[in-house]
């Protein structure tokens, strides 16, 4: 098997933009809860994107992207001034390519593949529901497979119990080693300023 086998492609909507990552296996896929997910995926729908889910689909990838396609037309985006999420949007269709945040690391990013196209191996089981302080019935569908639930991870013991979850381990650590490419931070550095969006924090829609 080549090493061109083991790569995926992780494309806009549109068609403008893509990234090739190293490994096209997913590390870890989770569902998340949080108030900010949906914000940022609203946002873009509102801008042309896909409307999202109520939970959507998190699938984390290694953060060893070996080719960029399109950058003229990704730009990054942070819904506040302090948010540790950093989110890499087309700025045709508003697919998200990926997403940082510091727990990851460089070892990962996230990827929501119901808002861009993932070519890679996304048949990791679900490992967790995360963040789900922010959810309640009005959102959306209650939460049916039997896996572990947190509610917060603002809390050090809830914060500790996701993490020692092995999938989660195995991804938010740091590299065993350098990328063959670039990270997801790197590229994120390479775009140029982050545009902070000062969107009002919990107002979804």
């Amino acid at each position: 098997m080549t090493d061109q086998d083991q790569e995926a492609l992780i494309e806009c909507q549109c068609g403008k933009c893509a990234l090739a990552v190293a490994d096209k296996a997913a590390t870890l896929f989770l569902r998340c809860g949080c108030v900010d997910c949906r914000q940022a995926l609203w946002w873009g729908h509102e801008h042309g994107g896909a409307k999202p889910e109520p939970l959507p689909r998190l699938f984390y990838l290694r953060s060893d992207i070996v080719d960029v396609a399109g950058k003229a037309y990704m730009k990054a985006f942070k819904l506040r001034s302090t948010g540790k999420s950093t989110r890499i949007y087309c700025t045709q269709c508003y697919s998200v390519l990926g997403v940082d945040h510091p727990t990851y690391q460089n070892n990962v990013f996230l990827n929501f593949p119901d808002h861009c196209t993932n070519h890679g191996v996304l048949s990791r089981a679900l490992s967790a529901y995360l963040n789900m302080s922010d959810y309640f019935a009005a959102v959306g569908f209650a939460p049916t497979e039997d896996v572990p639930l947190f509610a917060s991870t603002d809390f050090a013991p809830e914060r500790q119990r996701f993490l020692s979850l092995p999938d989660v381990a195995h991804s938010f650590k740091e590299p065993s080693g350098p990328p063959s490419g670039v990270t997801l931070g790197s590229l994120i550095q390479s775009l140029g300023a982050v545009t902070v969006l000062n969107l009002v924090e919990g107002v979804v829609g």
